[in-house]
């Protein structure tokens, strides 16, 4: 301690005498530029503005030109920091409308407005039953409310609402065991139901038994669903099982259409008449 008090007297000695040692030569060329080089280092914001140009006044031209110079570089990188904050907020601004424009592109129900929200928890043992987000009564998301996600350019479908709470919502995935919805394939207008297997994947039961099913075949949200708007995709046909002669239906494996482990951020097809 006693020693840095002692460096930290050596040091302000030092200024001192160079201060006073400075103070007492002549005004001459070098002595100007010396002082003028040292108090711009030690205070550069002293020389901003009008009173800035009237203390370079008595310094030499190279040296003033020196300072104005350091001056304008300093402006220069304050505003391409700003320009640098200012793109990227236009970015980000692109990105939500960008997101706004495929949510108005929904075939959304009668009476429900769309509601972006950020995946903020999911439960490491089972990352296919549900997931948290940051929306919950105070923007004014309800109960089974449907939930859908960003895949490329298109919405598809991942789940809905099982619990609110005041800041933040459970979303029941599609790949739940609990999770059933009713769908269609894109090959024809056979309908059946999307059920969760609590794993990566989906199973459509109840389809037409003396169909023709292929496999990539789209599956997408039946207009029949009582939750979630119609022909939003859901997935892929992954594999057509074996057909069981002792029921009247056959059974395919859906891909889910977005991987519940990748789910960022969520659509929340909200009701009109709930709080904002």
């Amino acid at each position: 301690m006693q020693r840095e008090t002692r460096i930290a007297h050596y040091v302000v000695g030092t200024l001192t005498a160079l201060s006073l040692v400075l103070l007492s030569l002549p005004l001459s060329s070098p002595v100007r530029s010396f002082k003028a080089c040292a108090s711009y280092v030690f205070d550069p914001l002293a020389y901003e503005g009008e009173r800035g140009y009237r203390k370079m006044a008595d310094a030499p031209v190279r040296v003033r030109e020196l300072l104005t110079a350091d001056i304008h570089n300093r402006r220069l990188q304050e505003d391409l920091r700003a320009t640098s904050w200012l793109k990227v907020t236009v970015e980000s601004l692109s990105l939500e409308n960008e997101r706004l424009r495929r949510a108005l592109g929904l075939k959304t129900p009668p009476g429900r407005r769309s509601l972006w929200a950020h995946v903020m928890e999911r439960d490491p043992l089972h990352w296919y039953r549900s997931v948290s987000v940051d929306a919950g009564a105070d923007k004014g998301v309800s109960l089974n409310d449907p939930v859908l996600g960003r895949k490329g350019d298109a919405v598809v479908t991942i789940g809905r609402i099982v619990e609110v709470r005041s800041h933040a919502s459970t979303v029941l995935l599609l790949t739940d065991e609990r999770s059933a919805v009713a769908a269609y394939l894109s090959s024809g207008t056979l309908e059946g139901l999307a059920q969760g297997q609590d794993g990566p994947h989906l199973r459509m039961n109840y389809l037409n038994s003396e169909a023709r099913i292929a496999a990539n075949d789209s599956v997408y949200t039946s207009p029949t669903s009582a939750t979630f708007p119609p022909d939003v995709l859901i997935g892929r046909v992954a594999k057509v099982y074996p057909r069981d002669p002792f029921l009247a239906f056959q059974s395919v494996e859906v891909d889910p259409a977005l991987d519940a482990t990748s789910l960022q951020e969520v659509l929340i097809l909200c009701s009109k008449d709930s709080p904002q």
